[in-house]
């Protein structure tokens, strides 16, 4: 990934609201064992899946979207 997409990913990111991101958070901090598991082992459809079930959101609306890019860049 080039710097220039990490600066804007690190700009989108600091536009989504401060409560996703603490919400996202939690989420992580609550599901860590099972995420990690899950990433070891390369799951990430998995990992996806349960995140848009957790926050019930369409993985292809804009919300989606932005709660996947977020939690990207914080898990």
């Amino acid at each position: 990934m080039s710097r220039r997409t990490k600066i804007l990913l690190f700009e989108e990111y600091c536009n989504i609201s401060e409560g996703t991101q603490s919400d996202i958070k939690k989420y992580i901090k609550k599901n860590s064992k099972e995420l990690e598991r899950l990433a070891d082992d390369d799951e990430w459809d998995t990992i996806y899946q349960l995140l848009y079930t957790e926050f019930d959101v369409d993985p292809d609306s804009k919300k989606g979207k932005e709660l996947k890019q977020t939690f990207d860049f914080i898990f």
